[in-house]
């Protein structure tokens, strides 16, 4: 990990590090020739840093080898499962060839391009040739938010572009790509299939398609933020709960197995890993799937042949094996928070659970209230490590009490919905082989009912309390003193030294430092754009005010992405979204400043120092209003064509007071 850190940081070192690389490796043979320990010691643990190090930058993305300014014709290979969206189809392709001057040249990296619905089946390996533009991913807009361009181009994604149905051209058929991909998309479209002719349309559905199958299929966003608000976003995505799930039905049904002997043992291991690893396959071998797999494979073969486990090691070996072939896995929330989790159930979740005994009479009184308390510290001993990091990646984090409430409400229903959906999509081809309708439509009816039980739990929560605590801020320094806490306390209870509790008091004397001079109010506003409409937000200690398109009001998901980490980072607890009619013309003064926004063509006033913001509404026309703008500030929404530039350049005010400059271009301008 330490290796993957520096390279992260310190890209550039790669020749040096190789020669570092070659001479540790002479000296561990020196050190173990001679037998001289400390040599082998020293040598050995300064090897594995720079063994990481080297290893990260042999699987660092492919970099670029085109601009993607002066090339437009491609031809691309799909390497992902398709993703179902509701006008389109979006496709991670490779660029394997682009034309430079008439001339066809070996091309590099990846892209998401979004293509027309049509009746082509697209499978990994299928390739298409396209003349397009491809566009970088858009820079933040907004300060603090989450630059999407970093996160594309840390997994080798330069850009993107919508192709119309009719602008590709397929290069091989689907018959040419029947490689194992094939199949398993084959079988997640027929076994989606299945689930859409038992279950009714709706979020049922879609819910059921991700969860179950792990079809990217598009869930509107108020599930989204329900799944959310409630902590239980996880659920959605098939990850270790699903797995795990899944691994516990087929070791209960094959665990005679391993009383059988060696072979036993062996036939256990090889079924168990073929169909973990099909279902994996089945759901597009996601990084969650993968991680979640590998973790149970692991965990299978020291069930299957070692009489002692030890859950650390597992844990450890399967990280360091994904982190072997992936290393900048490493930087991913998914990746850390999931390993996270699982390290806090191996580590308290038993201990915490043998703190209260339960001894009621009652027989049914004792399974639930002994269930309820383990089900209530899986979902504390899950959060024990992940918690911080939740708050510092999404600037949320789910009210604890209503949590720990609701959780094993959800857990329950969830495992339910599951355990169903995985009797469904197992039964599901021999029912519809034997022409059993009467039991394939019953099973989908109990499914359809799983899932509109789970939903009316959340749904009604969500919408009678307030479940999720919004613009919280925790800094990478708090982060890094909790997890130091946290190890300081678990070593003092296992060994029982003062040296760590001193350790624990000097952790929290340098958090209180770390936060005694608290960050100062200012009082500023930021000016970008919302889909061709200017959006002003304006700061003053802890509320917040956004003058906006009435467009953003129905568009939320908009609003969470570019504004909540803003609000969060500044401090603010309150906001009033003021929206206004995009058909109208607007004016107001901000620190002694004069602000007219521009949704209709208008004459400029007299004056100077002016900021006019122009909508795409009012340059619909030959704009030659715009010569009136004398000495002002012109700033235009959206950044038009070569050729539209030079038309509306030949109306610009000759005394402009600066250039003008486009705001979908450049990041918010702060006041």
């Amino acid at each position: 990990m330490i290796g993957i850190c520096i390279y992260a940081n310190f890209p550039s070192f790669s020749n040096s590090i190789f020669y570092v690389f070659i001479i540790l490796w002479i000296t561990v043979f020196i050190g173990s020739f001679f037998k001289i320990r400390s040599l082998l010691s020293i040598s050995f643990s300064l090897l594995l840093p720079i063994s990481g190090y080297i290893n990260a930058r042999l699987n660092a993305p492919e970099i670029l080898n085109f601009d993607l300014n002066n090339t437009n014709t491609f031809v691309f290979e799909v390497t992902d499962f398709p993703e179902i969206k509701p006008k389109s189809i979006a496709l991670v392709v490779h660029c394997i060839a682009f034309l430079d001057h008439k001339k066809w040249k070996k091309g590099s990296g990846k892209f998401k391009i979004y293509v027309g619905k049509t009746a082509n089946m697209w499978v990994r390996g299928t390739r298409l040739l396209v003349q397009t533009k491809l566009n970088p991913f858009p820079q933040p807009s907004f300060p603090f938010e989450k630059n999407w361009s970093e996160y594309f181009q840390a997994k080798g994604i330069y850009g993107s572009a919508f192709i119309a149905k009719n602008a590709f051209i397929l290069l091989n058929d689907v018959g040419e790509n029947k490689n194992i991909f094939y199949y398993f998309h084959s079988w997640q479209s027929y076994l989606a299939q299945h689930l859409a002719h038992a279950m009714h349309r709706g979020i049922n559905l879609d819910v059921a398609k991700t969860m179950l199958l792990g079809v990217k299929s598009s869930i509107d966003f108020e599930t989204m933020a329900v799944y959310s608000s409630l902590g239980a976003i996880h659920i959605l995505s098939v990850s270790g709960l699903h797995v795990g799930l899944l691994y516990a039905g087929l070791s209960f049904i094959f665990g005679f197995l391993l009383r059988k002997g060696r072979y036993g043992k062996m036939l256990f291991f090889i079924l168990m890993m073929i169909l973990l690893w099909a279902y994996a396959g089945i759901s597009g071998f996601s990084d969650p799937v993968l991680r979640s797999a590998w973790m149970f494979s692991v965990m299978l073969f020291a069930k299957a042949f070692l009489h002692h486990q030890n859950g650390i090691n597992t844990l450890a070996f399967s990280c360091f094996v994904l982190l072997v072939f992936k290393p900048m896995a490493l930087f991913e929330p998914g990746f850390q928070l999931s390993y996270l989790a699982v390290l806090g159930l191996i580590v308290f979740q038993q201990k915490w659970v043998s703190l209260i005994k339960f001894n009621f009479q009652y027989k049914p009184l004792q399974f639930i209230t002994s269930n309820t308390w383990e089900l209530t510290c899986v979902a504390l001993a899950a959060q024990i490590f992940t918690w911080p990091l939740i708050i510092y990646y999404f600037y949320q984090f789910p009210n604890p009490f209503w949590f720990l409430l609701l959780n094993p409400i959800l857990i329950v229903l969830s495992t339910i919905s599951l355990g169903i959906g995985f009797l469904f999509i197992s039964l599901s081809p021999i029912l519809v082989f034997f022409k059993l309708d009467l039991f394939f439509h019953c099973l989908g009816f109990l499914l359809d009912f799983s899932f509109s039980m789970l939903h009316f739990v959340m749904f009604k929560f969500v919408y009678l309390f307030q479940p999720i605590m919004p613009f919280l801020k925790i800094h990478l320094v708090d982060v890094f003193i909790y997890f130091m806490l946290v190890t300081c306390f678990w070593c003092w209870l296992v060994y029982r030294e003062r040296i760590f509790i001193s350790l624990a008091i000097l952790l929290i004397i340098a958090e209180g430092l770390f936060h005694i001079f608290p960050d100062r109010d200012h009082q500023q506003s930021y000016l970008s754009q919302y889909k061709g409409y200017p959006i002003f937000v304006s700061i003053s200690g802890v509320k917040s005010h956004f003058f906006a398109p009435t467009d953003l009001s129905k568009d939320p998901l908009w609003i969470q992405g570019h504004l909540s980490p803003l609000w969060a980072n500044l401090g603010v607890k309150d906001t009033l979204g003021l929206y206004y009619d995009q058909r109208i013309n607007y004016a107001w003064i901000y620190k002694n400043k004069k602000f007219i926004l521009l949704n209709k063509a208008a004459i400029g006033p007299r004056g100077y120092g002016t900021t006019v913001m122009v909508a795409k509404n009012a340059l619909k026309k030959k704009p030659h209003w715009l010569r009136t703008w004398d000495y002002s500030t012109l700033l235009i929404t959206n950044k038009p064509s070569i050729y539209t530039q030079q038309v509306w350049s030949t109306y610009y005010p000759k005394l402009l007071g600066n250039k003008v400059d486009f705001l979908d271009q450049r990041a918010a301008i702060m006041y």
